[in-house]
């Protein structure tokens, strides 16, 4: 299974990070990647490894995404141009199915200059089309290639701080989970892990168990799911493959 891993950001195709705080959680993380696949039983497709990637709601410690590299075999150089506004018009667009401009202007508070620049943007991408007045996104299965995102915080200690980031990346990820070397959470632990709907992966030695299974979500799930989208189709169609995915 090909694995392609963004350790540092790059400006081609969009993509900040953050650069890890060496120490024993960054340890963690290094030692967990040899897991990704098999942890999550992904047997086909392929991998995308991001480390510390920006999105709104913070800096994950680490995002693992199963995609299907033939979806981006069809890409258009204008999806590159593709700004975080435009994802959030498509992503809606796909929610409600289509919608007109005055309802996207009014529902996204978008004002009519900003929205047409959105809308061409993504009409030059060939995301969507018009039919009767309405902007109509193309059928997912097209364009979005992702099978899974998971989300992964690491914690030695402060479970409280590593829990409040995993219910954040929820709003993007399939699944969320704190990662934690200890050998069984406490009681309360547990039962927050249940409130939540983030999982928990305990690495022992030379294995990880799922001690605590994620509450799964279906993707996309906001636009922040199409970012990740987005950066590997770019990585994967422009001549700085080389650089970003290393």
């Amino acid at each position: 299974m090909e694995v392609i891993e963004f350790i540092k950001g790059d400006s081609h195709i969009g993509l900040v990070t953050r650069n890890g705080v060496a120490g024993p959680e960054q340890e963690l993380l290094a030692a967990f990647k040899s897991f990704i696949p098999s942890c999550f039983r992904w047997r086909r497709g392929a991998v995308a490894i991001f480390h510390e990637p920006q999105l709104e709601t913070g800096f994950p410690d680490l995002v693992a995404v199963q995609y299907v590299p033939e979806t981006f075999n069809q890409w258009s150089r204008y999806r590159c141009q593709l700004t975080p506004l435009e994802l959030k018009v498509l992503h809606h667009l796909y929610r409600v199915r289509g919608a007109d401009s005055a309802s996207l202007m009014s529902t996204l508070g978008i004002d009519a200059r900003r929205l047409l620049a959105a809308i061409e943007r993504l009409l030059d991408a060939n995301m969507i089309t018009r039919s009767r007045a309405r902007w109509v996104p193309r059928p997912l299965k097209s364009v979005f290639g992702l099978r899974a995102i998971v989300a992964v915080e690491a914690k030695i200690k402060n479970w409280s701080d590593a829990f409040r980031q995993g219910e954040l990346n929820r709003w993007f990820a399939s699944e969320s989970y704190v990662l934690s070397p200890i050998n069984k959470p406490t009681r309360s632990v547990s039962e927050r892990s249940l409130r939540t709907g983030v999982g928990i992966l305990l690495l022992n030695g030379s294995r990880v168990r799922r001690f605590q299974s994620a509450q799964k979500s279906c993707i996309p799930a906001s636009y922040g799911s199409w970012m990740f989208n987005e950066w590997i189709g770019r990585c994967l169609n422009t001549g700085e493959r080389r650089i970003a995915c290393k």
